[in-house]
């Protein structure tokens, strides 16, 4: 991030207004709308209501810009899993809810929106969001761990390998697959990770 040293640098913001936080919301919001070549920087200014040179003012361009975006929305979405995962209810429960919120936000899907961003980031830019997006992974590996301990699943399956193949699960979810709708969506795909797709005991007799 390029903060600025002693004065009022070109493209400082005036006041006491947290510019910053304002660019990363309406960053974040466009991107996951559009995706990420559509949006210009001037968009983004316009959302948040400030100029386009307070963006330089925190960030190098829109590849510093989106990263710092959707590293900071991995990092909320972490956080708020979790706290979904610590209320009370069974693990399927939680889960559904997890996977409402979700599917309650209009968005892009996230590999197609990285595969427009690859090129124009950094290897370093590239590794940040993996990592921030691996640690919403081990937020769900650790429930899936202690769930395991509990006796609630099975035990013996790799977490973080079912923590990736939950947020598959979500991110499918997030599609229209021309099928027979949404309702009760959330609970199909938590069923879906929770039963698998071969047939039950029940089908078997």
């Amino acid at each position: 991030m390029s903060q600025k040293k002693a004065g009022r640098a070109p493209g400082r913001p005036k006041g006491n207004t947290d510019s910053r936080a304002l660019l990363i919301g309406a960053a974040s919001a466009l991107f996951m709308e559009f995706g990420y070549e559509p949006v210009s920087l001037n968009q983004i200014a316009d959302r948040a209501g400030v100029t386009k040179a307070s963006i330089y003012y925190y960030f190098n361009g829109k590849s510093e810009l989106f990263t710092a975006s959707v590293t900071e929305m991995m990092g909320r979405i972490a956080m708020y899993t979790r706290q979904l995962l610590g209320q009370e209810g069974t693990l399927r429960e939680r889960l559904v809810k997890v996977t409402a919120a979700k599917m309650a936000v209009t968005h892009v899907e996230f590999e197609s929106m990285m595969r427009e961003a690859i090129d124009s980031l950094s290897e370093t830019q590239r590794r940040e969001i993996r990592e921030a997006e691996h640690g919403i992974h081990v937020v769900l590996a650790e429930c899936f761990a202690e769930a395991a301990a509990r006796g609630e699943m099975r035990g013996g399956e790799d977490p973080l390998l079912l923590a990736h193949a939950f947020s598959a699960l979500l991110m499918v979810g997030g599609r229209d697959t021309g099928g027979d709708g949404r309702d009760n969506l959330p609970e199909r795909i938590v069923d879906l990770f929770w039963h698998g797709a071969g047939p039950s005991a029940l089908d078997m007799k």
